[in-house]
């Protein structure tokens, strides 16, 4: 149970059918009232749509190849890496989220609910680099901080002030637009 704090409102929990709902201060629904209710089942979709992320950029080299023949692919590699470079950064700032997060129906929002900004973006993606690379522990780094996490948020998202929810869940937040 958390201390009261003078300033701080306490948070409502309530129950819709099976669904629980958590309103922060004064009833709003944030993404972190949101994502501290999620249980295991967000960090089975985020390892899910971070592997069929992994698919895409595989295909962001592969296809290249076997198309063009590995000559020119090797001339234009700059090309292929730039683009890798940009998925994260480009899919997540503009959509707030990536072919592997639109097919498992979630989202990285700012703590406003809102699409992340480009530099929460890039500071998730920098550390993306080190908690998801599946060369080092395969994402285990990740999942963990995420597991033991109140909100989820693997150390990307903690620095980065973001939070990955189901769609439907942003679609309820206060203050934000419908997505």
């Amino acid at each position: 149970h958390r201390p009261f704090h003078p300033r701080r409102q306490p948070e409502l929990h309530m129950e819709l059918g099976n669904e629980p709902l958590v309103f922060g201060s004064r009833g709003t629904r944030t993404a972190a009232s949101v994502s501290a209710n999620y249980d295991g089942g967000i960090i089975v979709r985020r390892w899910a749509g971070t592997w069929i992320d992994f698919l895409v950029l595989l295909a962001i080299f592969m296809i290249p190849d076997a198309v063009l023949g590995n000559e020119t692919y090797q001339s234009t590699i700059a090309v292929w890496l730039t683009l890798a470079a940009l998925y994260f950064p480009v899919m997540e700032s503009a959509f707030g989220k990536t072919l592997g997060k639109f097919a498992l129906f979630i989202r990285v929002v700012g703590q406003d609910g809102r699409k992340p900004t480009v530099w929460q973006v890039v500071l998730r993606t920098l550390l993306r680099l080190i908690e998801v690379n599946p060369f080092l522990a395969g994402g285990i780094p990740a999942g963990l901080a995420a597991y033991f996490s109140k909100h989820r948020q693997r150390l990307g998202d903690m620095l980065a002030k973001t939070y990955v929810i189901l769609d439907a869940d942003a679609r309820t937040l206060n203050g934000t637009p419908g997505h």
